[in-house]
C-alpha cells in the first residue's frame, strides 16, 4: 500500500510525497496552521485500509463523520478546490482492482441489507415475498464473496519484510 502520510505518537506526519507532489504540498502552504488535520482528513477519506479508523463507515457518511471528529474551526471550508482535488487524487492513488471489487460488493451488500430492512413483505400474485425469500437464500453466498474480497484486500495491503515479519503502515 502506498504511504502518503505517517502517524507517529497520534500525530499525522507528512511524508516526502506531501512536499513533492504539487496537489499535496499546496495544503501545507495554504493552511500552515491546519495542514496536519487536513492531511488526516485526506487520509481518512481515501485510505482503504484497516489502518484507517473510518474504513468501515459507509462512504456517504464518512465525510460528515470525519469533519465532525477533526479539530478544525466550525467554519472551515472542506469544499476548497485544493482539498477536494487532494481527496480525489489520493483515492485514485490508493485504488486497485481488488479495492474496486471490494467497493462494489460492499455497496451491493449495503443496498440488499437496506432493501430487506425497509421493504414490507407483501403476498399474493403481485407481492414481493418470493423476491425477498430469494434474496435471503442467496445472501450467505454474497456474504461469503464479500469475506473473500476482504481477505484479498488485506493480503494485497500486507507488506512482508526480511524474516517474514509484517511492516507496519507507518514504517
Amino acid at each position: 500500500m502506498i504511504k502518503l502520510l505517517e502517524i507517529e505518537n497520534n500525530v499525522v506526519k507528512p511524508t516526502e510525497h506531501c512536499r513533492i507532489i504539487k496537489w499535496l504540498s499546496v495544503i501545507e502552504k495554504k493552511w500552515p496552521e491546519q495542514y496536519t488535520q487536513i492531511y488526516a482528513y485526506i487520509f481518512y477519506m481515501a485510505c482503504p485500509s484497516q489502518e484507517n479508523p473510518y474504513f468501515n463507515i459507509p462512504f456517504d457518511l464518512r465525510e460528515e463523520t470525519c469533519i465532525q471528529d477533526l479539530d478544525l474551526p466550525e467554519d472551515f471550508d472542506f469544499e476548497a478546490d485544493e482539498i477536494i482535488e487532494a481527496v480525489e487524487k489520493a483515492q485514485v492513488l490508493y485504488e486497485t482492482p481488488t479495492l474496486r471489487a471490494y467497493k462494489g460488493i460492499t455497496t451491493m451488500l449495503d443496498n440488499l441489507t437496506e432493501y430487506m430492512e425497509t421493504t414490507s413483505v407483501t403476498a399474493g400474485r403481485d407481492g414481493n415475498i418470493n423476491s425477498l425469500l430469494r434474496i435471503a437464500k442467496e445472501f450467505d453466498a454474497i456474504r461469503q464473496s464479500y469475506k473473500g474480497v476482504v481477505k484479498d484486500l488485506e493480503a494485497e495491503q500486507q507488506t512482508i519484510v526480511r524474516g517474514g515479519q509484517n511492516l507496519a503502515y507507518d514504517q
